[in-house]
């Protein structure tokens, strides 16, 4: 049996491939609160002249105790602290691509 939920908000693992020197990355994963919008909500977006950011800004809700400063202390989620961190693609591309997972029904591409 197939029932249809509307979840209001799903935990996600974003993968984030931090550029190291050398041409390396360093695979870091946090856990992302996504909200899920239809597939007309999801076009309107980009249709209207949006980007990716104005995707995160509608879809993603919060973040857990494993996304940390420079320091290491949890980082609060508030609109500052989101957009200072979407201002880096590669942090940006990590929850595109978690939400897009969510979306479209498939499995975690991260272990948290």
């Amino acid at each position: 049996m197939f029932k249809i939920e509307n979840p209001k908000e799903i935990s996600w693992p974003v993968t984030v491939n931090v550029p190291r020197d050398g041409g390396n990355t360093t695979k870091s994963v946090f856990t992302g609160k996504f909200s899920v919008i239809t597939s007309a909500e999801f076009a309107a977006i980009y249709a209207n002249g949006g980007n990716d950011e104005d995707l995160i800004h509608n879809v993603f809700k919060g973040w857990g105790d494993d996304i940390c400063d420079e320091f290491g202390s949890p980082l609060e989620f508030t609109e500052d602290n989101l957009n200072m961190v979407i201002a880096k693609p590669y942090v940006r591309n990590g929850i595109v691509a978690a939400y897009l997972e969510i979306s479209q029904g498939k499995k975690a591409t991260a272990k948290n």
